[in-house]
């Protein structure tokens, strides 16, 4: 008889993200509902959804941090 798998889920943070504190957001009741709009667009959680926009909107405030100090 064949065993079943068992269902790990697994985070898609990195391994040592799970180990940090976490970071509340707040959000204003039309910034949540976009974001909930956009999470469902691309069938994911709202929290990997703000994690991605977080880390897409980091790279472009650093690019343009850099960019203002290489002046």
């Amino acid at each position: 008889m064949m065993k079943q798998a068992k269902d790990h889920s697994r985070s898609r943070l990195p391994r040592s993200a799970e180990e940090k504190k976490l970071v509340p957001m707040r959000l204003l009741c039309p910034e949540h509902s976009e974001l909930e709009r956009l999470a469902a667009r691309d069938s994911r959680s709202m929290s990997a959804m703000a994690r991605l926009i977080f880390l897409e909107g980091l790279k472009s405030f650093n690019d343009k941090f850099d960019e203002q100090n290489n002046v």
